[in-house]
């Protein structure tokens, strides 16, 4: 039989059978490969939660035992329960907030590139102490980064610069020191950055200008310097810019004025040279301006007049020179105004009784001249009113007395005349009042008695004449009374044994006569009780002996007469006692042995008699004693050795007789020994 011929193959049949074949031999592979990706889901999961739950129970572990204790819920149950833990819907930890609670122990455990899910994480107002770890940087995520208030210490590590998605840093309250890092450029999302209250140093980094987003940017309390970068100018958005209590010094850039959003500046407590810029006439948002204590010069900007939003300006404690501008009347929003401590010249502007606002003016320690404007009257709110130690003149205007809401009037050291102004009394709320150094003349009226409220009055060295009123009495909150060097005349009255809250009073140098009132014994708190360089007579009361607080006492140049009470034994706290250039008599008392604390005694050009006693060498703070112009007689005790401290003895003009003791050679400090004109 003949062979029959072979068939071509059919090539594109056999191309199908074996893609056929190899689709049912795969499809097994590819379902049991879906089930199987399908089955490692929930897995993979799990072991990414375990990962973040193993990481913050390895932190627990490290903290100190009462920290675990706030914590007891991290436990074996889910972590997304746990107190301060915050989930998403994955079940991923993304907010770790543990404000307030009492942590105490270190970050360096914390892993926290195991929790790359986390947008906040708050541990603020704890006891977290220790460095930042760098780890830090490996939260990619994290808006809102919290721990201020706490115990950090060590520097600002770069790496946080990684955290480009972060809004928020507060890092205020803690022990940071170095530099501010460069990186910190790289958080351009960034609207607050709280770094205040540290220790940080350097210079603030130019890349700060790149954080165009920032709202608020305080820096204070640090110990940061160099100049202020002009690139804060590119700052637009931020509203609050605090550099206070900073070693920055230069000048204040002009770009400043580019910051018209700002609402707060405070620069102050710096080193900052240079006049104010101009520029800073644009900031019309502005409600507080601080650049007080720093050295800045020039004057004060009329553009400052533009600032219409402004309720707080501040800039004492300068070297500003020129006239207070005219503009600030502008400032009707204004509650208050401190220019103390500085060069400024020329009057207070009639304008500054547009500022009805006000409740603080300070214009203090400047050059000011001419009168005090009647217009100060309408600034009915005002409650501080310094105006002390300038040249003013004229008389204080009737007006004054319309600042019902006064607590605080200084007026002192000007060169004011005229007599206190009777509307000065109406004042009923003032708690002080200071007018002395002045050239103020006239009585002091009976209505002083209706200031109830006073606790310091000075009305010292001023040309006052006529009596101390008894209505003082009134005056039971008083714990200061000045007026000295005045011509005031008549007795001191009883009724100042009312005044129980004396500390100190100083009545010395006036033209005062009668007896010291025994009532002055009441005054148990008194401090300093200096009556010198008057015409008081009569005796020194008992009564002195029940002020057990008092340190000095001043009775010199007057005509008392008497003894020296054995009472004065019991002011143990007694420093100075100047008794000297009366008419006092009898022996001095052996109760001045008591008066361990004396420094300084002076009883000389009296008419003391007896001998020196010997309770005399218990003084040993005692670095004069004078005694010299007296009648005392008898030797000098060998107990006067013992006045170690001792560096001026004048016992001259005296009826001294033995011998010169040689306990007296012990006296290492003496520098001065008059023993001359006696019989020894």
């Amino acid at each position: 039989m003949a062979s029959q011929p072979k068939r071509a193959p059919n090539f594109q049949a056999l191309h199908s059978i074996i893609i056929f074949v190899f689709v049912i031999i795969l499809i097994p592979f590819v379902s049991s490969s879906d089930s199987a990706v399908a089955r490692a889901s929930p897995a993979t999961k799990t072991v990414a939660k375990q990962s973040e739950a193993v990481a913050l129970l390895n932190w627990k572990a490290s903290l100190d035992n009462q920290s675990q204790s706030l914590l007891s819920s991290w436990n074996e149950s889910s972590h997304c329960t746990w107190v301060g833990i915050g989930c998403n819907e994955a079940g991923k930890v993304t907010n770790l907030n543990l404000d307030s609670i009492g942590l105490r122990g270190t970050l360096s455990s914390l892993n926290f590139s195991s929790l790359p899910h986390l947008v906040k994480l708050d541990l603020s107002n704890n006891l977290i102490y220790g460095t930042i770890p760098s780890q830090i940087g490996s939260l990619s995520r994290l808006a809102s980064l919290n721990a201020s208030v706490n115990h950090l210490s060590g520097t600002i590590p770069t790496d946080i610069g990684m955290l480009r998605s972060l809004v928020d840093l507060a890092l205020y309250t803690n022990n940071l020191t170095g530099s501010i890092p460069a990186s910190i450029g790289n958080l351009t999302n960034l609207t607050t950055l709280y770094l205040y209250n540290n220790s940080l140093s350097g210079s603030i980094p130019q890349e700060v200008g790149k954080l165009r987003s920032l709202t608020n940017l305080e820096l204070g309390i640090n110990n940061l310097k160099g100049s202020i970068s002009a690139s804060v100018g590119n700052l637009t958005n931020l509203t609050r810019l605090i550099l206070y209590e900073n070693s920055l010094s230069g000048s204040i850039p002009q770009e400043v004025g580019l910051l018209r959003s700002l609402t707060d500046l405070q620069l102050s407590r710096n080193n900052l040279t240079g006049s104010i810029p101009a520029s800073i006439g644009n900031l019309t948002n502005l409600t507080t301006l601080y650049l007080n204590e720093n050295s800045l010069s020039g004057s004060i900007p009329q553009e400052v007049g533009k600032l219409r939003s402004l309720t707080d300006l501040e800039l004492y404690t300068n070297n500003l020179t020129g006239s207070i501008p005219a503009s600030i009347g502008n400032l009707t929003n204004l509650t208050i105004l401190i220019l103390f401590e500085n060069s400024l010249s020329g009057s207070i502007p009639q304008e500054v009784g547009l500022l009805r606002s006000l409740t603080d003016l300070r214009l203090s320690t400047n050059n000011l001249t001419g009168s005090i404007p009647a217009s100060i009257g309408k600034l009915t709110n005002i409650r501080v009113l310094y105006l002390d130690e300038n040249s003013l003149s004229g008389s204080i205007p009737q007006e004054v007395g319309l600042l019902r809401s006064l607590t605080d009037l200084e007026l002192a050291e000007n060169n004011l005349t005229g007599s206190i102004p009777a509307s000065i009394w109406n004042l009923t709320n003032l708690r002080v009042l200071y007018l002395h150094k002045n050239s103020l003349s006239g009585s002091i009226p009976q209505e002083v008695g209706l200031l109830r409220s006073l606790i310091i009055l000075t009305l010292s060295m001023n040309n006052l004449t006529g009596s101390i009123p008894a209505s003082i009495g009134n005056l039971t909150n008083l714990t200061t009374l000045y007026l000295y060097e005045n011509s005031l005349s008549g007795s001191i009255p009883q009724e100042v044994g009312l005044l129980r809250s004396l500390t100190g009073v100083s009545l010395y140098k006036n033209n005062l006569t009668g007896s010291i009132p025994a009532s002055i014994g009441n005054l148990t708190n008194l401090t300093t009780l200096y009556l010198y360089e008057n015409s008081l007579s009569g005796s020194i009361p008992q009564e002195v002996g029940l002020l057990r607080s008092l340190t000095g006492v001043s009775l010199y140049k007057n005509k008392l007469t008497g003894s020296i009470p054995a009472s004065i034994g019991n002011l143990t706290n007694l420093t100075l006692l100047y008794l000297h250039e009366n008419s006092l008599s009898g022996s001095i008392p052996q109760e001045v042995g008591l008066l361990r604390s004396l420094t300084n005694v002076s009883l000389q050009k009296n008419n003391l008699t007896g001998s020196i006693p010997a309770s005399i060498g218990n003084l040993t703070n005692l670095t004069t004693l004078y005694l010299f112009e007296n009648s005392l007689s008898g030797s000098i005790p060998q107990e006067v050795g013992m006045l170690r401290s001792l560096i001026t003895l004048d016992l001259s003009r005296n009826n001294l007789t033995g011998l010169i003791p040689a306990s007296i050679w012990d006296l290492a400090n003496l520098t001065r020994l008059i023993l001359r004109e006696n019989s020894l």
